[in-house]
């Protein structure tokens, strides 16, 4: 026997009398120019697997289950939180249990694609339990990645709440839903329209390894769960602010973390933007600062810069700056207030 060439060569065995010519074209391999894998009629190759991520988190009796569900590409987790799109391979908003978890198909598409091209259409603080919410975000990616949609049934509550009075969600959510005015205008239709209009014109845009299959992980998040926390620019409850803390859950109720206070064991709900690995050097948006210590011969030409911080990356532990003409995702360690590094 050997394989059939199409978005799921290598995988569909078929018998054929061509023998290895049609093997050797169709088996996935990974190409020394890093351009994207293809298969025998010259189509981008199906080689990233995408799985849905499902848990359960309240029940309506007779009516409707409340899920939270993410989109895995090639074992990576992808979900919307309050914070925007967070990524991570040990399944967090879940606590690394979800109640289901299954194969949905075969992307040409990976999942540092899925993260650049859905980051616009789902930025921190548009998140809204009812309107716009983890299950809006699989349901576009899942169209973005393979054409298809959610299941309904992850969903009916979304459906049943938007016609609901704020009353009646408050009371099934113990007064945690509030709307959001950031999400009013959501349409998942605008979004698919707005993708089928990209086509497939960023597949040679990701670059290296993101392109064609697999791709590299992203790296050390700073918020799984146990992780050391401390607690920074909170204005309704300044009394938090650097106290060390521990991850205890991604809440999918209202998309935050929650974390438990080491100094009163309370457990409190946070926004991600308002806490950073414990032992870092904290810095604020709009701070500036100095780089230094960078030895690779790319980042070595840098030291001595005074950079703008533009905010924390959770998904890998680094701060995004904006130098002159660029902007880097640097270190913690390898930036010092500019108050602080004075000659």
């Amino acid at each position: 026997s050997s394989f059939r060439c199409g978005p799921r060569a290598a995988r569909q065995p078929v018998r054929s009398a061509m023998g290895n010519s049609l093997l050797r074209c169709c088996v996935p391999h990974r190409p020394a120019n890093n351009n994207l894998e293809e298969d025998c009629d010259g189509r981008p190759l199906a080689c990233n697997r995408v799985e849905l991520a499902a848990s359960e988190l309240f029940s309506i009796p007779g009516l409707a289950t409340a899920y939270h569900t993410s989109v895995l590409v090639n074992g990576e987790e992808f979900f919307f939180s309050d914070s925007g799109i967070f990524n991570d391979r040990a399944l967090t908003s879940h606590q690394g249990q979800p109640s289901e978890r299954f194969d949905v198909g075969w992307s040409t598409k990976t999942g540092a694609q899925l993260l650049r091209v859905l980051a616009a259409h789902f930025r921190p603080g548009t998140y809204d339990l009812i309107r716009k919410n983890c299950n809006s975000f699989s349901d576009v990616s899942l169209y973005y990645l393979l054409g298809t949609r959610l299941q309904g049934r992850f969903s009916a509550l979304e459906r049943l709440g938007q016609r609901a009075s704020i009353d009646l969600l408050n009371r099934f959510t113990k007064g945690m839903y509030v709307p959001n005015k950031e999400a009013e205008s959501y349409r998942a239709d605008d979004v698919m329209k707005a993708l089928d209009a990209l086509g497939d014109s960023d597949l040679e845009g990701a670059g290296g390894a993101s392109s064609g299959c697999g791709g590299a992980p992203r790296a050390h998040p700073a918020l799984t769960l146990g992780a050391r926390v401390t607690v920074i620019g909170l204005r309704s409850a300044e009394a938090l602010n650097g106290q060390g803390a521990h991850i205890v859950r991604f809440n999918g109720v209202n998309g935050r973390w929650e974390a438990r206070v080491n100094i009163s064991g309370e457990v409190k709900s946070f926004r991600a933007e308002n806490l950073r690995p414990a032992g870092e050097l904290i810095f604020e948006p709009g701070a500036r600062a100095r780089i230094h210590s960078l030895r690779s011969e790319s980042g070595s030409v840098l030291n001595g810069e005074v950079c703008e911080v533009l905010r924390y990356l959770h998904d890998v532990s680094r701060y995004e700056v904006r130098l002159a003409d660029s902007t880097k995702a640097l270190k913690g360690e390898n930036l010092r207030p500019v108050e602080e590094a004075a000659e």
